[in-house]
């Protein structure tokens, strides 16, 4: 089956399972469970798209289970896409737009003069690029391949939101992060819902190769973090049910920090988001009070 043909009327047997399995009980807040495997095999399992695979990935998902996708990008690809986002962003000076019709790809620097206007503490630099827009880093053909399956398994169909503008109120975003060295941070927080069922992140590079400190953490029911680096390579997919307590420890504090600088550490995300046309749009949800970000191990 090639999820790039399938049709409107395609069933979709992930749907039914995951409509079980939230009415009889509430959504993880904690990691149970890390699971890593080749992409290749969860591609394989979710394709299947039979009751079998679609209640034991739902069972896991809903019971706390992380799982770490190996090789699921070209590293090389990765690494020159990293080169042409920061290329880009250099063209283009940061600026911000709200998710209306007609937003333009766009770049935003947020320190620590600008993260009070969002609902969560972060120290970063994003990189937005949209699919009415031109495709300038030539992103979605690629991207698409892998995000198509993990509709398929939220149990959406598979070209969910792809031709949607802002007028359509959920639209696909593909954000390029930079944690710069110098303390790039996202505090602990919660994910919506309620446009889909799994947060999908790439490592795009690599503690120990290109900083040192800092990184991806998860939270355990009993209150202890997860470190999840030492798991993750670049080209690794991080997938969660977007409940799940997770953050961004301090990258490199130590260093300065240098807005147009490649120093850090990058990151690739997949988000269906309501638009700015959304009377009351549902956001992240904020938790570092309850769960300070740690300070994770610094490799030498």
């Amino acid at each position: 089956m090639q999820l790039s043909q399938a049709s409107e009327d395609f069933e979709n047997t992930f749907t039914d399972v995951w409509i079980e399995v939230e009415k009889q009980r509430s959504a993880p807040q904690f990691v149970s469970d890390i699971v890593t495997m080749p992409y290749v095999e969860f591609e394989h399992q979710v394709m299947a798209n039979d009751q079998v695979a679609a209640n034991r990935l739902v069972e896991a998902y809903y019971t706390g289970t992380c799982f770490i996708l190996k090789d699921a990008f070209d590293p090389n690809w990765l690494q020159t896409l990293i080169q042409r986002t920061h290329a880009w962003g250099l063209k283009n000076p940061a600026s911000f737009h709200k998710l209306l019709e007609g937003c333009p790809d766009f770049n935003r620097a947020i320190g620590r003069g600008e993260t009070g206007n969002y609902s969560l503490f972060h120290i970063k630099q994003s990189f937005y690029y949209f699919p009415w827009n031109d495709d300038p880093l030539e992103l979605f053909e690629e991207i698409n391949k892998r995000w198509r399956i993990f509709k398929l398994l939220g149990g959406l169909p598979p070209l969910s939101y792809e031709n949607n503008t802002p007028v359509d109120e959920i639209v696909d975003r593909i954000q390029i992060v930079r944690y710069p060295a110098g303390g790039g941070i996202l505090e602990s927080h919660t994910d919506p819902t309620q446009n889909q069922r799994i947060v999908i992140g790439a490592l795009m590079s690599e503690r120990g190769v290109h900083y040192d400190q800092g990184g991806f953490y998860l939270v355990r029911e009993d209150g202890s973090y997860v470190d999840c680096e030492p798991l993750l390579d670049v080209g690794d997919l991080l997938t969660i049910f977007p409940t799940i307590i997770h953050g961004v420890a301090a990258v490199d504090p130590d260093k300065e920090l240098q807005w147009g600088s490649k120093e850090g550490r990058w990151f690739l995300g997949l988000y269906s988001n309501d638009s700015d046309h959304v009377p009351k749009r549902v956001t992240t949800k904020s938790l570092g009070e309850q769960y300070p970000s740690p300070s994770l191990p610094k490799t030498v």
